[in-house]
């Protein structure tokens, strides 16, 4: 693929984050992210045959920087408990600068639009997680749960936090972030 074609991609898929954070799945239409990203309507359907392909790849898109980012200090050899500090860490500082994938993720989570490859694709980008999640339950250092819900208590937690401090409520600074982050340890830990 040629760098301007890929940019012309890149242009929608970035045109299609803004809006989708901006006015949700709906309030973003193909005529409008087209016209945001500066590139025909045609030109989109080149990449993606509907608008449901093109969330779906914005999906995997999101999720493999976010990933990248959060992973790119991580080590297996690390303690567990040093290493889920610095991934939840990293969860925040990302969203906190990058809010419109905070938007999007929240949507498309909870979305019907989310097909099974796409599934299994978020999956496999999250296999480093999951291989930390079993190096803690191995010595027992997670409360007795089955993943999915500790999972869940710690995604709405880190999202909690991230809300408190993009609105303003709480100044983020790391000694903030410090006190966050030791509690939704103390809230999954044995």
């Amino acid at each position: 693929m040629t760098p301007k074609l890929t940019d012309k991609k890149a242009a929608a898929l970035k045109a299609a984050l803004e809006l989708i954070s901006e006015h949700g799945f709906h309030g973003a239409p193909m005529s409008q992210i087209a016209q945001r990203a500066n590139i025909g309507v045609g030109t989109i359907y080149r990449y993606f045959n509907s608008k449901e392909e093109l969330i779906n790849a914005l999906y995997i898109d999101t999720k493999t920087r976010i990933t990248q980012c959060i992973l790119r200090k991580y080590s297996d050899n690390a303690p567990v408990r040093e290493s889920f500090r610095q991934l939840f860490s990293e969860i925040v500082h990302y969203y906190i600068e990058h809010p419109a994938e905070l938007s999007f993720a929240e949507q498309y989570e909870n979305s019907p639009l989310i097909t099974a490859a796409t599934r299994k694709e978020g999956s496999r980008l999250a296999e480093p997680i999951m291989r930390l999640f079993q190096r803690a339950i191995a010595p027992n250092l997670l409360k007795d749960m089955p993943f999915e819900i500790l999972g869940a208590i710690i995604y709405g937690a880190i999202i909690a936090l991230i809300k408190l401090y993009l609105s303003g409520a709480v100044k983020f600074n790391e000694e903030n972030l410090e006190a966050g982050l030791n509690a939704i340890w103390d809230m999954i830990k044995r």
